[in-house]
């Protein structure tokens, strides 16, 4: 009974290619209040309009040739923009940098009815009117971004240190670095799909700096060497960067994205429930800090959605999203997704995009619930196993079931006659008046109202259910926008990249100003 998410994932392959380097700059930007590092803040150059973001743990670099007379200016929302002047960082170490908590202040929109009433705008009202306000806010015409794209593998828990018997711990695996020209056609074009949608390479490397396991980089089958957890991948063909692009649901806003923010036009709003938290600023503009959560009738008592948005009380622009989606409330999200838009004159221009999703790393072949199945006429749930099961570990304490997150009482574990793999799970009466099948059967979510749980049990080689030894990993894939060029379109006569070949087989476009866009490669340790 378990629900599949929908998300279309393109399958790649992630090849070797030349590296390049230059000095650079190491800072590290943290929360003065909190002294914890600001993620994807924004660094710009002041002189040239040109820049990079930190990264996942507040880390960015900057190459050294602009120290001179350079200054960098860093904001991010939330927080007091800081002018720095290069010349008075040093060289080697890592210059820590603190940015001021701006002051936040809810302070509630007023709209007058027609009887001239005045009531506050929910945070619901506030999200309307921002996805009512995309075509307006966004560009149409056509524009460019060049950035630095990354994608590279983190190791959740301490399994594959355990593995590569590493006496330090692994952050980083997989890292591959590109300088990327994207040219979108405008908002109301088909990003993924749009023969004026395209992008150039201007660099590509596969960062040996870091631990490279092929192993961990074979495509996703959905269920065996590769795979996330009751997540559908679709195989469509492609690059990494399509990937990417197609978790942007702000600039896909009226084509499906990823369960469940869906068609994000169409489908956000009423899968979710909204609650204002507070007012937020990115310099002077002030902008809704509105939380979320998916709203279990609507998407599945398996998962839950939570994540933020950030929108202009000026215009109702959305300047963020993070959304997060967690399979049974494990502390692991099966993906997370973080877009930011920022001004430029009177339309939003990307700034950066951030996708990661979980996977594990194994063969698939270990003991689990094959399917789910309950009789309505005999009152009785059905559990079929993938293997034949060892009866003396079947106990009814082993075995639980929730309907709509309420426990149902197992009363009966038994056989069925001349089967070890199926089994009848019965419960009792006030369980199942729960139930209500006569009133739901027409339901659609249904099925997805009814959770398992069973532990304990194993099969006859004695594994514990769900019991696998596998690497447990999340994949990074990211592009941090460092300059926008507006009213700029493609040319017939440009090297694109293939969308259905991976970005190790592109051709380098030469870029004469090269040197200018520069790599921000994660940083393998952090020392004041």
């Amino acid at each position: 009974m378990k629900q599949k998410i929908f998300f279309l994932f393109l399958f790649v392959n992630l090849l070797i290619t030349t590296a390049f380097s230059q000095k650079k700059i190491s800072c590290k930007v943290l929360s003065a209040s909190s002294k914890k590092p600001i993620t994807y803040a924004t660094v710009m150059l002041k002189k040239i309009n040109r820049g990079t973001h930190a990264d996942l743990n507040g880390n960015f670099e900057i190459p050294a040739k602009f120290k001179s007379d350079g200054i960098i200016k860093i904001s991010s929302i939330g927080y007091v923009t800081k002018e720095v002047q290069l010349s008075q960082l040093k060289n080697e170490g890592v210059n820590m940098i603190y940015l001021s908590t701006s002051n936040n202040k809810l302070d509630e929109v007023i709209v007058k009815t027609s009887r001239k009433k005045k009531r506050k705008l929910l945070g619901i009202q506030i999200v309307k009117k921002a996805v009512n306000n995309i075509a307006d806010n966004y560009p149409t015409e056509p524009h460019s971004y060049i950035g630095y794209y990354r994608d590279y593998q983190q190791p959740v828990g301490n399994s594959y240190q355990k593995i590569r018997q590493s006496k330090e711990e692994i952050k980083y695996l997989n890292v591959h670095e590109a300088i990327i020209e994207s040219f979108d056609d405008g908002f109301d074009s088909d990003k993924l799909k749009g023969k004026k949608n395209q992008s150039l390479l201007y660099n590509y490397k596969t960062n040996k700096q870091f631990i490279q396991d092929s192993t961990l980089t074979i495509p996703y089958d959905n269920k065996r060497k590769k795979y996330s957890e009751s997540v559908y991948f679709t195989p469509l063909g492609g690059n990494e960067l399509n990937i990417l692009n197609l978790t942007n649901a702000i600039r896909n806003y009226n084509k499906m994205s990823f369960s469940y923010a869906n068609i994000f036009q169409k489908d956000f709003v009423s899968n979710h429930k909204f609650k204002l938290k507070d007012v937020v600023f990115l310099d002077s503009i002030p902008l809704y800090e509105v939380s979320f959560s998916s709203i279990l009738e609507k998407t599945s008592f398996e998962y839950s959605a939570f994540g933020s948005i950030y929108i202009s009380k000026q215009d109702f622009a959305i300047h963020k999203l993070n959304y997060n989606l967690y399979y049974r409330n494990k502390k692991n999200p099966q993906y997370s997704v973080t877009v930011e838009y920022t001004p430029k004159k009177d339309k939003m221009y990307l700034n950066y995009i951030t996708f990661n999703n979980f996977f594990e790393a194994t063969n698939g072949n270990y003991f689990k619930i094959d399917k789910t199945f309950f009789n309505s006429k005999q009152k009785v749930f059905k559990i079929y196993f993938n293997r034949p099961v060892e009866i003396e570990t079947i106990n009814k304490r082993n075995f639980k079931i929730y309907y709509k997150n309420e426990r149902l009482k197992v009363t009966e574990v038994s056989s069925l006659e001349g089967s070890y793999r199926v089994f009848n799970i019965f419960v009792d009466e006030k369980s199942i008046a729960k139930i209500n099948f006569e009133t739901e059967k027409q339901n659609q979510n249904y099925n997805s109202y009814f959770t398992f749980d069973v532990t304990k049990v194993k099969d006859l080689n004695g594994y514990e259910i769900d019991e696998r030894a596998s690497i447990k990993m999340n994949q990074y894939r990211e592009f941090f926008v460092q300059e926008t060029f507006e009213n700029k379109a493609f040319t017939d006569k440009e090297n694109f990249i293939d969308k259905d070949a991976p970005l190790s087989k592109t051709n380098i476009t030469t870029l004469q100003l090269e040197h200018d866009y520069w790599l921000n490669t994660p940083l393998k340790s952090t020392k004041n």
